[in-house]
């Protein structure tokens, strides 16, 4: 019962330190990048392929040929309305060879992203399948992943890329698949000179200053900070962008009372049980206080 409540306060505190949707929020000069339907016009964009093989070439390790014909697949670009695809951006494209890539954008904290990010990793590989077909045939499937949030909790390193491969020696039992999850919150302050660094820097940018600065880094981002400043001047742009802030506030606030609901189910359970409140208090990661103040909430 208590193996995941740290983890249920952590996304707690994560969304409370979100914009509320109430509350007096200063008006950004320009669209985030890393919103999904924004970061879909800049890399979704057949007009902009320099700009996503660049970003692809600073994350990815594969031979420059397979930069020399990207064939964009993902069927969902010309979608006017984005509804209920909560901070996921589903960006698809094929390599000369044939690989598959698969771009991902999470603002917000879900369970099963890992198990779902796998689930379409492999339908990918199994498309490509057709009756009378040979495995042999079968393209590599990547998949990069950019959150939000921290994905993996053991270190803060940003970048990792994980295959299949035996846990001892390190052989790989195929290159079939490939996962990279990149993660804004965990970028130091400080530059590793990598492209892939300023690349993510561009996504976590906030304001205008900061695209300008970031803009100087590398001519493809500063193509790509021109783009974001004519999106935030289209008034369709920002009909997209308010639509899916909208859709995050309101999952934020769902998610928020349900979070809610299930700590003051543990701290009731808790106080039945007889555990006292300091126990409680580190069972929870909640200060006494907050403890007291659900107490009387749950009139017990």
């Amino acid at each position: 019962m208590w193996y995941n409540i740290y983890g249920i306060y952590k996304v707690l505190r994560r969304m409370n330190s979100m914009p509320n949707k109430k509350s007096e929020v200063p008006i950004m000069k320009i669209l985030s990048p890393k919103v999904d339907v924004v970061f879909k016009m800049i890399f979704g964009d057949e007009r902009n392929k320099d700009i996503l093989i660049d970003f692809l070439k600073a994350i990815l390790n594969l031979d420059d040929e397979e930069y020399e014909h990207i064939t964009i697949t993902d069927p969902h670009l010309k979608r006017e309305k984005i509804k209920d695809k909560m901070g996921i951006v589903d960006v698809k494209l094929t390599s000369k060879s044939g690989k598959i890539i698969h771009i991902e954008i999470q603002v917000l904290e879900q369970e099963e992203l890992a198990e779902r990010v796998t689930y379409y990793n492999a339908k990918m590989l199994t498309a490509q399948i057709k009756s009378g077909n040979d495995f042999d045939l079968l393209k590599k499937t990547i998949t990069i992943l950019i959150t939000d949030f921290d994905m993996i909790d053991d270190n803060q390193k940003y970048h990792y890329t994980f295959e299949l491969i035996d846990r001892d020696t390190g052989a790989k039992f195929t290159e079939l698949i490939e996962i990279h999850t990149l993660e804004l919150q965990k970028i130091p302050r400080k530059t590793d000179n990598t492209a892939k660094y300023d690349w993510l820097q561009f996504l976590n940018a906030e304001s205008e200053e900061e695209l300008d600065m970031i803009a100087e880094k590398r001519p493809a981002i500063k193509q790509a900070v021109v783009e974001v400043k004519k999106l935030s001047q289209s008034e369709r742009a920002q009909m997209l962008y308010d639509d899916r802030q909208k859709a995050l506030w309101d999952e934020k606030a769902r998610l928020k009372t349900a979070i809610n609901k299930q700590i003051r189910e543990i701290i009731a359970n808790s106080i039945k049980a007889g555990f006292t409140m300091e126990q409680i208090s580190q069972i929870t990661g909640l200060s006494i206080e907050e403890l007291e103040k659900q107490k009387t909430k749950l009139k017990l």
